[in-house]
């Protein structure tokens, strides 16, 4: 099948054929120059270096870290044009990113993430974290990036150390810190296809001897990668995924002498965008980057960070305090289904062929939230300096936090005014983001309901202590060991559509930790082991009327196992780690169906196992050739008998039972009813429970891989050019607990996998100030489905597609 982009124009015949085709030719000049023999060209492939992390709360080099972390440098995210958390997608073994419903980006490692995106109330299983300090809600992974030295990508659970959430693993992302008596900074600036225009800035400035400031700023525009055919009045170009944001950054650092140094820091991102793409999996438009959809929908973004962290160095240990306010505010206009009304009624309505009278049409789904969040962390930790015989860590955290979430989503089955798409946007607002502003708009039964509403108040307070150790036997052995108690409170209050406001509340404690061992087989050869816990708090539902899921749902726990080895060879052109890793993981929450129509909620499922190998590998190959890659490889079965329902079969109950009863949606409507036919819908819900036992977990791609060959060419002087090809593969994989399950001859609940493929050149001429560079990404167009959402309060399947293949050319200039 021919792809097309987002404006139905097929791949090849295009401006960026040639595009590549000098991208290619410029790769090749070079490369050609070097075969004359009168002005030989030097190849040199840049390094193998080692970067200093702090996975363990301590600086330690990657290398010397007995843990699976990937360390991402500051160019290698500018090489691969990373601007946020989707495009770490491929860069790091077992990484999974996806999206919910077009708004909140979801982490998942070796299959362990957040299921429950549809809950204020979950938490996270990667935990997050920038300079260390623990970012409470997850919708800030919508924030761009911003000046930044690396980023730590520790796999496996981290319950010691970084505590609850991080049952999967930890993202730390490292800006660049201000530096006393130096002025230095720079100038990014992107420009592409779709209109790109982005700038990145950072300035460091000395304030006399002791104090230092660093001021930055990032502004991103662009075209929006898909669009929905079928908005009035925008001859069927409303753009969708584009992007409108800002990103500044304050950090002020006082020193006065080499024990104590104070870092204090204010942030603010905002986004105003149009919807992010969702495309149906019914949708009959076959491009990927077309969605049949009359739904001009709005997203609104707000994250505001305050922090100070202080250090003073007792000589035989060094403190360090972190504190923080975080404030998140997100709202929006969304599509749920992706459709417009035609196809929305073809795609989930229902007649009974038995007696065509009989028939549902109420089923265009279309929603306005608001999130609001507050939170405060505090955490001080006490370490030795290292290098001792006993090299030990002691620290305590807290985090107190509250949410206030609104949904309120409406169903349609005509326009206002029949055959008028333009009636159903001014009498249901799309640019209104948030419901409070917009108030219940009620309809009857030829027209629109407020099907679903609902406000809840969240709050959780955590706190814990921890201490870990390491024992240096010999030269070359080490002994692990550590241990953290955690104390998590967490209340949900609700007030839902139908029925009384529920307050519900819930207190969690775990011990979790760790035991390792490792040996240095060489010089610079390391093999390790462990068995670690972890622990993810659990919370209370957000549906008022459950009648199997209940009120409030259970923490997960995880034990896991895992062996590696990490080497550099060949006097440090060779660099290979390998792990190997078996998790036998408690109580996974996912977002399950209730037995009553709308009421689902978060439920647990006992019991999972997880297993798998990894590997990342450098090398440093003759003729200037550098290549890097990682692979893993990976299983899991759920291994206790559940029985659930999954989202599609339920609602394609509910929609023929409400076309046979005249109270139509009225009929799932608990409080509103005026029929018998609840006890009916519940019954045939109940009847197609099954057993999940034997499925996979979600999120768990059986196989990925990530190679990227480049070849560096000295152009004489210091002037060089880099060229790269790279390609990823990802294996196809289910995205929620129901399994790959067959429905009208589509597998409803299955991501399919991708092959993608990126190329970039870089040049850095004779002043070492200045770097230009030209990324072309997805170069042969293809459709890959970055991540796949099912709603679970309405049944709908919809994906977000890698944006179209794009050009980007950037200039640096440091100074």
């Amino acid at each position: 099948m021919t792809i097309s982009d987002r404006n139905g124009r097929t791949p090849f015949f295009r401006p960026q054929t040639s595009v590549l085709a000098v991208m290619l030719g410029l790769a090749a000049g070079p490369a050609l120059a070097a075969e004359a023999p009168a002005t030989p060209v030097e190849t040199t492939a840049a390094p193998i270096t080692d970067i200093v992390v702090t996975a363990q709360k301590r600086e330690s080099n990657v290398q010397r870290t007995p843990l699976s972390i990937t360390a991402l440098p500051a160019d290698l995210l500018k090489a691969n044009a990373v601007a946020d958390a989707v495009d770490l997608n491929g860069l790091v073994p077992g990484l999974v990113v996806s999206t919910s419903e077009g708004y909140e980006r979801n982490l998942a490692i070796r299959g362990i993430g957040f299921n429950v995106p549809q809950n204020d109330s979950a938490q996270p299983s990667i935990s997050y974290h920038v300079d260390g300090i623990y970012i409470a809600n997850p919708v800030a992974l919508n924030t761009n990036f911003l000046d930044v030295d690396h980023i730590e990508v520790v796999r496996g659970p981290q319950g010691t150390v970084f505590g609850q959430n991080s049952t999967g693993g930890t993202v730390n992302l490292v800006t660049v810190q201000p530096k006393l008596g130096q002025t230095t900074g720079y100038i990014h600036a992107d420009a592409g296809m779709f209109a790109l225009a982005s700038f990145e800035g950072a300035i460091n400035l000395p304030v006399g001897d002791t104090l230092a400031i660093r001021i930055a700023a990032q502004g991103t525009h662009h075209d929006g990668y898909a669009k929905a055919t079928e908005v009035p009045g925008t001859s069927g170009d409303y753009q969708l995924s584009n992007e409108n944001s800002l990103h500044g950054r304050i950090t002020v650092l006082f020193q006065p002498d080499d024990k104590f140094s104070l870092e204090l820091r204010a942030e603010y991102a905002r986004a105003r965008n149009n919807e992010t793409e969702g495309k149906n999996i019914f949708d009959p438009n076959p491009n990927p980057w077309q969605e049949t959809s009359d739904w001009p929908g709005k997203l609104q973004y707000d994250n505001d960070l305050v922090s100070a962290t202080g250090n003073y160095d007792f000589g035989f240990a060094k403190l360090k305090v972190l504190t923080s306010w975080q404030m998140v505010r997100q709202n929006g206009s969304v599509n749920e289904d992706g459709l417009d009304l035609p196809t929305s009624i073809a795609v989930y309505g229902y007649t009974d062929p038995s007696n065509p009278a009989n028939s549902y049409n109420t089923v265009h789904d279309l929603q306005y939230f608001y999130h609001r969040s507050a939170a405060k962390t505090a955490e001080v930790d006490l370490a030795s300096p290292g290098g001792q015989t006993v090299d030990w860590i002691l620290g305590a955290f807290y985090l107190a936090s509250n949410y206030r979430v609104g949904y309120d989503q409406y169903a349609t089955n005509m326009y206002p005014t029949p055959g008028d798409p333009t009636s159903l946007l001014n009498q249901l607002n799309p640019q209104v983001t948030n419901p409070n502003d917009l108030g219940f708009v009620g309809g009857d039964g030829n027209f629109y309901y407020p099907y679903f509403y609902s406000i809840s108040y969240l709050t959780r307070h955590s706190w814990s202590g921890y201490g870990q150790a390491t024992l240096h036997l010999t030269s070359r052995l080490r002994l692990t060991g550590g241990a953290r108690y955690t104390h998590d409170s967490n209340t949900t209050d609700i007030v839902d559509y139908a029925g009384s406001p529920v307050f519900v509340a819930q207190t969690n404690t775990a011990w979790t930790g760790k035991v390792g061992v490792e040996y240095d087989l060489a010089a610079r050869t390391m093999a390790y082991g462990s068995w670690s816990t972890g622990f993810k708090p659990g919370g209370g539902n957000i549906s008022a009327n459950p009648v199997v899921l209940g009120y409030t749902y259970q923490p997960e726990r995880i034990k896991a196992w895992e062996l590696g080895v990490k080497t550099t060879q060949l006097d440090g052109k060779l660099r290979l780690n390998l792990a190997g890793f078996y998790y036998f993981y408690d109580s996974l929450q996912f977002e399950g169906e209730d037995a009553l129509a709308f009421q689902g909620g978060v439920a647990n499922i006992p019991a999972l196992h997880v297993y798998g190998l990894e590997a990342e590998a450098n090398a440093i190959l003759p003729a200037g050739f550098r290549f890097d890659g990682n692979a893993t490889v990976e299983g899991s079965k759920m291994t206790a008998h559940y029985s659930l329902l999954d989202n599609i079969t339920g609602y394609n109950i509910d929609k023929q039972i409400f076309a046979s009863n005249p109270a139509g949606l009225n009929c799932a409507l608990p409080g509103l009813s005026t029929t018998p036919c609840i006890a009916q819908d519940v019954a045939a819900r109940e009847s197609a429970y099954y057993d999940v036992y034997g499925n996979p977990a979600p999120n768990l791609p059986s196989v990925t891989a990530t190679g990227t060959l480049s070849q560096t060419l000295s152009l004489g002087g210091r002037s060089a050019l880099t060229t790269a090809v790279q390609g990823e593969y990802r294996h196809s994989y289910v995205n929620a607990a129901y399994g790959d399950k067959v429905i009208d001859g589509v597998h409803v609940y299955l991501t399919p996998g991708y092959v993608l493929w990126n190329l970039s050149l870089r040049y850095k001429p004779e002043d070492p100030n200045l770097t230009f560079s030209a990324s072309l990404k997805n170069v042969f167009n293809n459709g890959a489905v970055l991540g796949q959402f099912t709603n679970q309060f309405g049944g709908e399947v919809t994906r977000q597609y890698e944006p179209p293949r794009r050009l980007i050319v950037s200039a640096e200039y440091r100074f």
